[in-house]
């Protein structure tokens, strides 16, 4: 069970917001409604901005990424999956088995081939920035996780409850 699809409707309504409202009054809202929805993205999300050099900016680019995924769930009556321990974990043995660089070309793989919008705001704000490529990784393991998530929650809803 994928993401749901993100279209180019719901990125320009969550840039219009940010323009809008300011990004510090858009990056609270996410802030609180991950802390109470989704701890473990807002975790993953404070490490990967951590290792960029604007530290704060990338992590705004990061609550965007949620903020639009968000939108277009609420939009389908959806709820973003709410990333659990286990599949950090599952996580984290896929980059020990196949190691960080073909774990990051294939999660790339799988953003660009169910959420080209998604991918194509994740690359156009990476490439504004000068350590690119960390940020990129960044989007792309957060997809990852939530994309991973989403899976195990419709396996468990078809399968039981003892999956989750």
């Amino acid at each position: 069970m994928p993401l749901p699809f993100v279209s180019e409707r719901h990125w320009e309504r969550v840039a219009r917001d940010f323009e809008d409202l300011g990004p510090a009054v858009c990056v609270a809202e996410i802030v609180a409604r991950l802390e109470t929805d989704n701890p473990r993205y807002l975790a993953v999300a404070r490490r990967c901005a951590s290792a960029a050099a604007d530290e704060a900016g990338v992590f705004t680019g990061f609550a965007t990424f949620y903020g639009i995924i968000g939108r277009e769930a609420r939009e389908r009556g959806a709820l973003v999956p709410r990333i659990a321990d286990q599949t950090l974990e599952v996580i984290d043995a896929l980059l020990q088995e196949f190691g960080e660089d073909q774990f990051v070309v294939l999660s790339t793989g799988l953003l660009c081939g169910e959420n080209p919008c998604l991918a194509q705001m994740a690359d156009s704000f990476a490439s504004r920035q000068s350590d690119s490529l960390t940020i990129m990784q960044g989007f792309v393991l957060l997809y990852k996780c939530l994309s991973m998530q989403a899976t195990i929650d419709g396996l468990a809803a078809r399968y039981g409850s003892g999956m989750a």
